[in-house]
Parts: structure tokens; sequence; C-alpha cells
């Protein structure tokens, strides 16, 4: 019990020493803080024209994007003689100034779609609807449509645009379908 009041009593004396000890710190006896910090938390005056020290170079604005309007989407059909890759008499005609407005209005796409009617067996009408559109095709290249904007597809019998049963001879499905964009 002895030993616990000295131990008691010795840290008692130790408290009290240290918590009547003056401030003493790296700054000073006398000083709370330095000049140092004073003059940092001091107010920032900014002063007015250039500083050296930042510099912007004078920023380009980005131009403005051209709109480009693209031209409004055309389709034309033309017909075809039975059992061949010729036109019709009319077709012939409207053909010239089809491929003259698909040429001058510059579009970026055209689709040539072939088609038949029922009047052969389907694998015969997908060959004959193919060679259809590849001789449109080749008449709009030759025309001046440059070739990489020009694609092409056969549907043979299988999208008529007038309903029929098979083997029946209709001029208005032999036909191929321009659609350009």
């Amino acid at each position: 019990m002895i030993k616990l009041c000295r131990s008691s009593l010795l840290l008692l004396v130790a408290f009290v020493v240290t918590g009547c000890s003056g401030i003493h710190n790296t700054i000073g006896p006398d000083k709370m803080q330095s000049d140092l910090r004073e003059s940092v938390e001091a107010p920032v005056v900014v002063a007015e024209g250039e500083s050296p020290f930042c510099k912007v170079p004078p920023m380009e604005l980005p131009e403005t994007p051209k709109l480009v309007t693209l031209p409004e989407p055309f389709s034309a059909k033309l017909f075809f003689l039975l059992d061949k890759t010729e036109f019709t008499a009319e077709s012939r005609v409207e053909s010239q100034e089809i491929y003259q407005q698909i040429r001058d209005r510059s579009f970026g796409e055209v689709v040539i779609t072939g088609h038949t009617d029922t009047s052969a067996s389907s694998a015969y009408n997908e060959a004959l609807s193919l060679r259809r559109a590849q001789k449109v095709r080749q008449q709009l290249i030759d025309f001046g449509v440059p070739a990489d904007s020009v694609r092409i597809s056969a549907e043979g019998e299988y999208r008529l645009l007038v309903s029929t049963p098979d083997d029946t001879v209709e001029v208005r499905n032999r036909r191929v379908e321009i659609n350009a964009r």
C-alpha cells in the first residue's frame, strides 16, 4: 500500500511540474507563431495585368462545323421485257433521266434490287433478277455514278409488286428498284 501511495505521489508531482512550465517551442518562448506563417496567412492581393509566371497562350477557337445538306432520298422502278435484261420501250426512255438524276445529285449510296415475275423456276428467276440488277449497275457506272457507291441485290420472284400465282407473266413484277440516298 505504501508503494502505491509513493507511486501516486510521484506521478502527481510530475504532472504539476510539467503543467507549470512556460510555453517553449521552436518559434520561441515569447511568440506563438512565426513571421513566415503570418505572411502566408495574410490577405491575397491580386495585381492587374499579365503575370510573368502564368502566361496563357492565346486560344484558337475551333471552326464551326459546316452543315452538309444531304439530297432527298430518291427511288425509281424500271421494267423489263419477258425473260430478258432489256428494258421495255417506256423504261428505256426513263432510264436516261433516272441515271442523270442519280449522277447529278451525288448520292452516297445507290441500291439496285432486281425482281422477276413467276413465269419460270425460282432458281432461274433468282439468276435473272441478278443479271438485271448487274445491267443497271453497269449502266449507272457508265453514266458517271461512282462504282463504289452502287450496290446490287436480287430478289427473284419473292417480293412481287403485283401478287400472282406461279407461272404468271406480269410486267410490273419484272423490274429493278433503284433506291438512292
